[in-house]
């Protein structure tokens, strides 16, 4: 259906309309969820002997942050904001043993040391080791309770991109859950120095907010007009005769907005006369805010008749983003012209005579009977 322009006015029009397909930059908006507070601890304890104990993998619970809601736009990128601690809190304890010999001051100690990690769709990362130790002072033969020692807090932040590849997994109306754990977390208790058993228990807690940062554009806005929206657009070539030329001119706009994302021309379907109503259109992507692409409409005179033609023209939001995110537009434009028979020249068109002319030629007639009477 592509029309090859013949004219020089064509040509310039349809060259206007390419330079208008230059998009025009857009600006993206951002929006943040509600931060969801969270609060979890993880613990393992290990006794005096064969080594480490250890409870890998631990789960630090989960947050879900709000999904983007398409319907403001079209999401560009998102971001997973996280501003928490974590804390140490490392306890070695014996119980009694009692015994016979000297009961002497002695000191046993443990330790821990953890990891952590924060996972979801488009989103792993992982914070560095943190350790904590402790120890318990008393006599040999009897129990040692001691007390705690907790860490100062250890900052645990982040600001990650989600991967563009899943992006589509924060669009909707629902939640994202993301999931926090102790890859590594570890406790080791010294060796014995007490009669009685010791252990070490070691508890992260890791508390925080978590939310997400939604970076979009608006949708594009698809228009036969420039100032306004107009998704049905009527033209009327009006009245023809059969050989005359005729075409009339119309624009497909992406209507302005510094925000907006780009329109794509996917698609045209037509019904009606569209062998004698035909256009120039053919597909686009990425038509700029604030930018128009120029077209022509024909009506093909090379038979009479009055004719009729409707075309749906399938539009979108560029192909940038998330896909879930876009939205398909269409828009009509509706085509009628009337063409005549070329009529016949003046000379062929059988004329009146008019009142003094039939005077005149009775006159000639009476004069010639009278001419042929006086000769007889």
């Amino acid at each position: 259906m592509r029309f090859a322009p013949s004219t020089l006015n064509q040509k310039i029009v349809l060259a206007l309309g390419a330079l208008a397909l230059m998009p025009q930059s857009a600006n993206a908006l951002l929006i943040s969820t509600a931060p969801a507070g969270f609060s979890n601890s993880a613990s393992v304890s290990d006794s005096e002997g064969g080594g480490a104990s250890n409870n890998n993998g631990a789960s630090f619970g989960t947050s879900a942050i709000n999904q983007f809601n398409s319907t403001q736009g079209v999401l560009m990128g998102a971001t997973l904001d996280l501003t928490s601690t974590r804390t140490q809190s490392t306890w070695v304890k014996s119980t009694a043993g009692g015994g016979t010999g000297a009961n002497s001051t002695v000191t046993s100690s443990g330790s821990g040391n953890s990891t952590a990690s924060i996972s979801g769709a488009g989103i792993n990362a992982s914070f560095s080791s943190i350790s904590n130790s402790d120890t318990c002072v008393d006599k040999l033969k009897g129990a040692c309770t001691g007390s705690a020692t907790t860490s100062s807090a250890t900052t645990t932040n982040l600001s990650q991109a989600v991967s563009s590849a899943n992006l589509d997994s924060y669009v909707g109306t629902g939640d994202v859950t993301l999931t926090r754990t102790a890859p590594v977390l570890e406790a080791t208790q010294g060796a014995g120095a007490f009669t009685g058993t010791e252990t070490t228990g070691y508890t992260v807690n890791w508390a925080g907010n978590i939310g997400a940062t939604y970076d979009y554009l608006l949708h594009a806005a698809p228009s036969f007009d420039g100032s306004s929206t107009m998704l049905t657009l009527n033209l009327d070539f009006g009245v023809f005769h059969v050989g005359d030329a005729a075409s009339l001119g119309f624009s497909l706009f992406n209507l302005a907005d510094a925000n907006r994302v780009g329109l794509d021309f996917d698609s045209i379907s037509g019904s009606g006369d569209t062998g004698m109503l035909s256009t120039d259109l053919s597909s686009f992507s990425g038509l700029g805010q604030g930018s128009s692409f120029n077209w022509l409409a024909m009506l093909d005179t090379s038979s009479a008749g009055i004719f009729n033609a409707s075309y749906i023209l399938g539009l979108s939001d560029a192909d940038v983003g998330a896909a879930s995110s876009r939205t398909a537009y269409s828009l009509i434009l509706n085509l009628t012209g009337t063409v005549n028979e070329i009529p016949l020249p003046p000379a062929q068109i059988g004329e009146v005579p008019e009142p003094t002319t039939f005077a005149l030629l009775g006159l000639g007639l009476a004069g010639l009977g009278f001419s042929r009477r006086k000769k007889s």
